[in-house]
Order: C-alpha cells, then sequence, then structure tokens
C-alpha cells in the first residue's frame, strides 16, 4: 500500500532549519530529502508539532513526540487485587 506525501509545512521547516544553523549543525542535501520525506507522512499541523518536539528536546534529529499512557506497575495491581480478594470469604 503506498502512502500519499502531502507538502511541507514550510513555516515549520525554516524553524527546523534555523535551529539547526544555529547549533551549527546545517542539514544536507541527502538529510532534506531524507527528512521531507518523513514530514510528508504527516499534514502540517503534525509536522509543526514534531519540529516543535524535535526543537523543545534539543534533538539533532526529527522525531515524533512517544503517545503517554498511564501505567501501572504489577506490585500495585497485586497489592490492590490482594486488598479486595474476597474470594476466602465463601
Amino acid at each position: 500500500m503506498e502512502q500519499t506525501l502531502t507538502t511541507i509545512n514550510q513555516s515549520a521547516w525554516a524553524e527546523w532549519t534555523e535551529y539547526r544553523k544555529a547549533k551549527k549543525k546545517p542539514i544536507s542535501e541527502a538529510a532534506r530529502r531524507k527528512q521531507w520525506k518523513i514530514l510528508g507522512l504527516y499534514g502540517h499541523e503534525e509536522q509543526q508539532r514534531l519540529i516543535d518536539h524535535s526543537i523543545s528536546n534539543d534533538y539533532q534529529g526529527l522525531f515524533p513526540a512517544r503517545q503517554q499512557t498511564k501505567k501501572t506497575s504489577t506490585r500495585a495491581n497485586s497489592l490492590e487485587h490482594d486488598l479486595n480478594d474476597r474470594s476466602w470469604a465463601i
């Protein structure tokens, strides 16, 4: 299945290139092509979020934000189960 590419959010891209220049890490032509290929998989708003995330975390590359999931430890689940277990009261 082929994915369609969207256009590049030029203002977000300008922020990214300016950030990289300020870090004295200019983007090579090969890197630009690869990064545009990645960005093209997303809509303009998501491209902006991806670039904002990478800049705010001082990344050298473009990385999407990970989804935060609420995790409860196994020990906490086990303790809650033990405290609420009434199987012995039959």
